[in-house]
């Protein structure tokens, strides 16, 4: 229950980084590329700076939860 309350992209990007040995150069391209875009490019990410911003606990439970 504890890991589910952190944002589903983090998790996306820790389940590759745990991937991206075993996948050579394709998985820490995924790897690189999912960072980015959990940071610039995602309402999970913005929710995240914006709740770090403001000292506050982000609220990851509106955003969808896949594997």
């Amino acid at each position: 229950r504890e890991v589910l309350q952190h944002s589903p992209m983090a998790l996306r990007c820790l389940k590759a980084a745990l991937n991206a040995d075993c996948d050579g150069q394709a998985g820490l391209q995924e790897l690189a590329g999912n960072a980015t875009m959990m940071f610039y490019m995602t309402d999970e990410g913005q929710e995240g700076r914006n709740a770090f911003n403001e000292k506050r606990r982000p609220d990851f439970d509106k955003f969808p939860r896949n594997p």
